[in-house]
């Protein structure tokens, strides 16, 4: 069945419905299981009752294959369909190759000790120059694929990401372009331009736009940003009519890579988290704009202090904090630290102080952002490609983090996590030797339930994310050749 258009309600703020009510970490979504890059609003990479059952039999764990260049994001929409967008060389075989060499490479491309400069990002810049990102979707028990090539724009190659709507289409980011998606005819419905950032044609290139939420009401918030120098040229932040495309609102803020996280109020207001190169941030969303709240921001890092810019955060809504990371980024020279903001402003300390994530000093980093079950155990769920370690904390209700478990120089994790809390389930990949591997773990202890040897030959800049069919799928990016593979793992 099509895609249906629905009438657009021009008014952000109205009461959550009673679906949405029950779950307003997932308002404005299509109702699926994976909808977006980590699931919902909060950006938790945590869902209930999907994928393996939890007494699955490893031995009875079985993988079919589809070949896909260079896949980052996946997602899910109806029983038959899973998604992916790839196509995006920047920057990817850079990290691939750092995590592959735990930092000690000969070269800067490959050094954690070395900084990501100019030269080195340009010369990113260059590689697979003519490589097209794309959205396809794959049938679960075919791995059949169908791809929707995304040729507008002429911005940096940089991977961008997906949304599953309530309306029933797919909207896609990418070089500077938005799409609307037919999911049943796999065609673009419309297509426009996102405005670039900076002034010059030089700034213009280095937009990126790696954002895309949507609140309630159905528009979409959009964020670009200026991918080379966003400590000195200001992003964009954007809501979108979903319909038509139009641009709502456009606003210049201090962005950087982090993507968003929002919080839905029963009332039907939003509030937009984002954490830039210094600071940790929150707008009202309204319809006049984005209301930066000053009292609320905090700054986490200063230029030249050794770490890199964080992740995203992830809201804990429960407990009423927000989680996120440092060292988002290759050159750090200090261990990765967590940071917990409360989401009360009269709960804030007048600093961020973070904590080792890792009870091990080392230098490292990590691409992608925090995970965590915000709505059952409050667990948190991180890890140092670099330095191999892996490690889980609880939040608890005072702003603290409290060691659960840490598994030190055990597993090589590359891939962004996935977590079913009612299952006590999580599941990560493991690249040793040459081979990456699926594993999946006691969420509560971190015991290994099982491992299963993957086709990947290296790490990947790729998620791991939960299907409808008792199913669980991994994108391997296979980073610098054009071998990528979706994955599914089910059991026989």
């Amino acid at each position: 069945m099509n895609a249906k258009e629905t009438p657009f309600r021009k008014r952000i703020i109205q009461p959550l419905t009673e679906k949405q009510l029950l779950a307003p970490q997932r308002a404005g979504y299509y109702e699926t299981v994976w909808p977006s890059e980590h699931t919902d609003l909060w950006r938790s990479h945590a869902v209930s009752n999907v994928g393996l059952l939890a007494d699955f039999a490893p031995a009875k764990l079985a993988v079919t294959t589809a070949n896909l260049n260079l896949p980052v994001w996946g997602y899910t929409r109806a029983k038959d369909e899973v998604f992916a967008i790839g196509g995006s060389p920047f920057m990817l075989n850079i990290f691939t190759q750092m995590i592959k060499n735990g930092g000690t490479g000969d070269t800067a491309e490959t050094s954690i000790d070395s900084t990501l400069d100019e030269t080195t990002i340009r010369a990113a810049a260059e590689d697979r120059k003519n490589s097209v990102p794309y959205l396809a979707k794959i049938h679960p028990l075919t791995m059949q694929v169908t791809q929707f090539d995304m040729t507008e724009g002429s911005t940096i190659n940089y991977t961008g990401g997906l949304l599953m709507h309530e309306n029933g289409f797919v909207y896609a980011v990418s070089r500077s372009f938005l799409y609307k998606v037919d999911p049943e005819t796999m065609q673009a419905v419309a297509s426009a331009p996102l405005p670039l950032v900076g002034e010059s044609d030089e700034e213009n290139y280095w937009t990126t736009y790696n954002g895309l939420q949507v609140v309630a009401s159905g528009e979409l918030v959009i964020k670009g940003f200026d991918f080379l120098n966003s400590t000195s040229v200001n992003g964009w932040l954007l809501l979108v009519d979903p319909d038509s495309l139009q641009i709502d609102v456009k606003q210049s803020e201090a962005l950087s890579s982090a993507r968003l996280t929002i919080q839905q109020a029963p009332d039907g207001s939003a509030t937009l988290y984002q954490v830039n190169a210094t600071q940790s941030l929150r707008f009202k969303i309204t319809d006049a704009g984005f209301v930066l709240e000053d009292d609320w921001t905090r700054t986490y890092r200063t230029q030249g202090d050794g770490t890199t810019q964080a992740s995203s955060p992830l809201l804990f809504g429960k407990v009423g904090q927000v989680v996120f990371a440092d060292n988002t980024a290759p050159g750090a020279t200090t261990p990765i630290n967590l940071y917990v903001q409360p989401v009360d402003v009269e709960a804030l300390p007048a600093s961020l102080e973070g904590i080792n994530a890792f009870d091990n000093s080392a230098a490292g980093f990590n691409f992608f952002m925090v995970a965590g079950d915000p709505f059952e155990r409050q667990t948190l769920v991180y890890y140092d490609p670099i330095n191999n370690l892996l490690g889980a904390h609880t939040v608890l209700t005072d702003g603290t983090l409290e060691r659960l478990w840490e598994r030190n120089g055990v597993y090589k994790v590359s891939a962004s996590p996935a977590i079913v809390p009612d299952r006590d389930l999580l599941y990560i990949d493991n690249y040793q030797n040459g081979t990456d591997s699926l594993v999946v773990l006691r969420l509560s202890t971190g015991e290994e339930l099982a491992a299963v040897p993957l086709d990947a030959t290296l790490p990947t800049i790729g998620t791991i994310f939960l299907g409808m069919n008792e199913d669980v799928y991994i994108l391997s990016s296979e980073a610098g050749s054009d071998k990528g593979l979706i994955s599914r793992i089910f059991a026989r």
